[in-house]
């Protein structure tokens, strides 16, 4: 065996020293590059399927491209159907039946002045404003086979009259005060404040032509904090009422996540029920052939100190017999006839039951039903309240009639503008009538909503986030 020199010795110690510290500098480099490449990795998982990653971005820009693809075959039937129809006007079965050649199911509804179109195959909701512009509705209704509503916005779905914790006061309290200069009630000041206790409920959703807003409406209607209800009485109370209403119902509209807040009005309540006044539950114009015909124009003639002449377009006629004649001209001031001079009014009055759409309680139900979510929130027996729209009457027999002007409202299960509720009528000064007041609150456009977990009255409660 041949002897290590001393110095061979050496150069080995050195040369296992320097393997190992090879060794060692190898592994942690692995380790480092396993590292590297996990980061790399989660940069990559991040960059692809992340909230702004290409797979989220790619289905995003499909979704875009198929929403501007609906929307231009929308415009074109808009325009199309405008161009067929012989006035010019927007004709909801138009739209319909020319989009029906395009997918495989368009439905088309009327919404105030404009119209929504649901297609059925991408789930999607579009707005034609009456100018035909078009927009995607961010959020829609929907109806099941159980006649239950529901507003959805494509990931929540809210059913009509669920629960929203909404506090009317939590930007601190905001008062309104009506006097009597408003209200016509002497030497009265009525108070209102958004501290008034209530629950808030779901009643629908409005689309105006840029934007949808989730509508609230009290569980309870308003009171003020030093009387019952709302008064109003005479001339004044029925020029100012409308104006009144509005004023107090804007003080609930300052709460978190809302946009604003405004009266109910008789609009609100068809919308629901489905009840027009010219073609009623019956198939006919309300009070059809008589002188409370809806919408029919009156002729008052003044022709001697206590003789007046009411001519009606549907062939009638009657006299009124009292000294003055008094009616609210086109700027709401109350003013007289005097004799020899002639003015033109419109009956504008009508009431009916939500249920049957005519003004019996008894009949086919054509209407909302009873134990709809929207008949408890609209109508029972503790619900009587103004709605913020007025209406005017010639009404009477042939040997005596009276000219009377009201605010509609809602009591005892349907609603009403009857002469037993009048404000004023044009041979006296009116009497006193207390309704509550009803404020409709409409929710932010961008409202984010999620469930409490908790069920009241079997409705879901959401909260504002």
């Amino acid at each position: 065996m041949r002897r290590i020199s001393k110095n061979e010795a050496k150069y080995q110690k050195i040369g296992k020293k320097l393997l190992k510290r090879k060794n060692g500098i190898t592994l942690i480099a692995l380790v480092i590059t396993i590292i590297v490449l996990l980061i790399l990795a989660s940069i990559t998982i991040g960059a692809i399927s992340g909230d702004n990653g290409i797979l989220n971005n790619t289905g995003q820009a499909k979704e875009d491209t198929e929403i501007s693809q609906e929307t231009e075959i929308i415009q074109t039937a808009v325009v199309q159907a405008m161009g067929e129809n012989s006035r010019g006007n927007l004709e909801k079965e138009e739209v319909e039946k020319i989009l029906n050649r395009e997918f495989e199911e368009a439905k088309v509804s009327e919404e105030g002045e404009n119209l929504l179109v649901k297609i059925d195959t991408s789930n999607r909701t579009y707005l034609v404003d009456n100018e035909g512009s078009v927009r995607k509705v961010d959020w829609w209704r929907n109806s099941d086979e159980n006649g239950n509503n529901y507003i959805t916005n494509g990931e929540v779905t809210l059913q009509t009259g669920d629960y929203i914790s909404y506090d009317a006061n939590d930007n601190g309290e905001c008062t309104y005060t009506s006097n009597s200069e408003k209200t016509g009630v002497t030497d009265e000041e009525q108070t209102f404040s958004s501290n008034y206790e209530t629950t808030w409920r779901l009643l629908g959703v409005e689309h105006s032509n840029d934007a949808d807003y989730l509508m609230l409406v009290p569980t309870l209607p308003v009171q003020s904090i030093n009387s019952t209800g709302f008064a109003l009485c005479s001339s004044t109370g029925y020029q100012y009422g409308i104006e009144e209403l509005e004023n107090i119902c804007e003080i609930y509209g300052h709460g978190t996540g809302a946009y604003y807040a405004r009266s109910m009005k008789i609009e609100d309540i068809n919308k629901i029920t489905g009840y027009d006044p010219m073609n009623t539950g019956d198939g006919t114009v309300f009070r059809e052939g008589t002188i409370y015909e809806y919408g029919i124009d009156v002729e008052v003639t003044r022709t001697g100190y206590a003789n007046n002449i009411l001519k009606f377009s549907n062939g009638l006629e009657s006299t009124y017999t009292y000294t003055a004649f008094k009616y609210f001209n086109e700027i709401r001031e109350w003013t007289t006839v005097n004799i020899g001079e002639t003015v033109n009014l419109t009956n504008t009055y009508y009431t009916y039951y939500p249920t049957t759409l005519t003004d019996s309680s008894t009949g086919e139900e054509k209407g909302i039903s009873t134990n709809s979510r929207e008949y408890s929130m609209i109508f029972s027996e503790n619900k009587n309240y103004w709605l913020a729209s007025s209406y005017e009457l010639g009404g009477g027999t042939s040997e005596y009639i009276s000219y009377t002007y009201g605010l509609f409202n809602v009591g005892n299960n349907y609603v009403k503008s009857c002469r037993d509720n009048y404000i004023i009528y044009v041979g006296a000064t009116g009497s006193k009538k207390t309704k509550d007041v009803r404020p409709i609150v409409y929710l932010n456009k961008d409202i984010k909503l999620k469930e409490t977990g908790n069920k009241v009255n079997e409705c879901t409660e959401w909260e504002i986030i």
